[in-house]
């Protein structure tokens, strides 16, 4: 058995790991359903606050992993979401070369920008879109099905934020060039995010970490395949140098490119073999509470309620005399004579009586 964490969490394994705390496989005893957890142990105050953050961050998506409850023992808080047992897309891109086909592109593009048209509709900049934010159902060779998940440095629009100017907060690589400047942060940022992992999902190319980064032309990548160019347009539409030329979440969905690799995933043409496994596929089952064991019949015996007649009890042995019987009856009879022995004659012990009072007399009157 894993550590027990506030009487109710039963750590299994680690999943991932980040900068905001650990993610771990957790089964909840009160509910026994396994899930993920995100543990952090406090080391500051800006810390444990976009902890917080993230937790009420509550935004009800078909594709958005929303937080279900929290806890918290000493210097370590934890809060548990859905498990999701596909993995994550940087997992599925590793399982399968690097890269995904067209229309699986498509079709995880389409889904990310549904959730953030829903996060900049609340209000919300998700800072962090990545392959390993990206979680998916295990759906086989289905249509996949993809979630947004770790709100860990996203901003509310209507909250102050936690960094200065000059601290630069996101992963390298995918922070569009204004972020590295100290912009504010912008919904056009998660747009840039996106189209830098659409690209990663394409080619197999993680982008480069090393700085600021400079206009990205798409055209020595073109191959004259109408599918791998149709996601290049949306990647270019994405990443615009300038952010105010970059479309928002709900117009890169409408781009035409876009959706029409989405209406060909069902295109023989375009069939692959790719599967989202499902990664735990041993549940494990919540372990019974231990209970003192009872005697299958209580002790001692319950005494006869008020006013109720207690049972005869039962019958004598074979070869017992009727005067056992008799006294077998009465309630509180003293137990019968062994058997085979003769009882006292009451008229032998009163003449016995006689003779010595007699005796006595005699010797008194001398």
């Amino acid at each position: 058995m894993g550590e027990l964490f506030a009487g109710r969490y039963e750590l299994l394994d680690p999943i991932a790991a980040g900068g905001m705390g650990t993610v771990w496989r957790v089964l909840d005893r009160t509910a026994g359903e396994v899930k993920a957890a995100k543990m952090l142990r406090q080391t500051d105050a800006a810390m444990l606050l976009r902890f917080v953050r993230e937790q009420s961050v509550r935004i009800d998506h078909t594709h958005v992993v929303t937080p279900q409850s929290w806890a918290g023992v000493d210097d370590r808080v934890l809060f548990t979401m859905p498990l999701l047992r596909g993995g994550s897309v940087s997992g599925l891109m590793r399982r399968h070369g690097g890269s995904l086909p067209p229309r699986w592109v498509a079709v995880l593009t389409d889904q990310t920008l549904q959730a953030l048209q829903a996060v900049h509709a609340a209000g919300i900049v998700h800072r962090d879109i990545k392959p390993g934010n990206l979680l998916l159902e295990p759906t086989g060779r289905d249509r996949p099905h993809l979630r947004l998940t770790d709100f860990g440095i996203a901003v509310p629009s209507d909250e102050p934020r936690l960094t200065h100017v000059a601290m630069v907060i996101g992963t390298p690589g995918y922070m569009p060039p204004e972020q590295y400047r100290g912009a504010d942060p912008d919904p056009s940022a998660d747009v840039y995010a996106l189209g830098v992992v659409v690209l990663e999902m394409l080619t197999g190319r993680r982008p480069a970490a090393d700085g600021e980064p400079g206009p990205l032309d798409v055209t020595p990548l073109r191959t004259g395949s109408p599918e791998h160019d149709a996601v290049l347009e949306v990647v270019a539409a994405a990443t615009a140098y300038d952010a105010a030329r970059r479309p928002s979440a709900a117009e890169l969905l409408a781009h035409p490119a876009l959706r029409g690799l989405v209406a060909r995933w069902d295109d023989p043409a375009l069939a692959d073999g790719i599967e989202v496994v499902d990664e735990y596929p041993t549940e494990p089952q919540p372990r019974p509470e231990r209970t003192p064991s009872h005697p299958t019949a209580p002790y001692p015996p319950p005494t006869a309620a008020l006013g109720t007649v207690p049972p005869p009890p039962p019958p004598p042995p074979p070869g017992a005399g009727v005067a056992a019987t008799a006294a077998a009856t009465r309630v509180g009879a003293p137990p019968p004579a062994a058997a085979g022995r003769r009882p006292v004659d009451g008229y032998l012990l009163l003449a016995a009586g006689v003779v010595g009072l007699l005796v006595a007399l005699v010797l008194l009157l001398g």
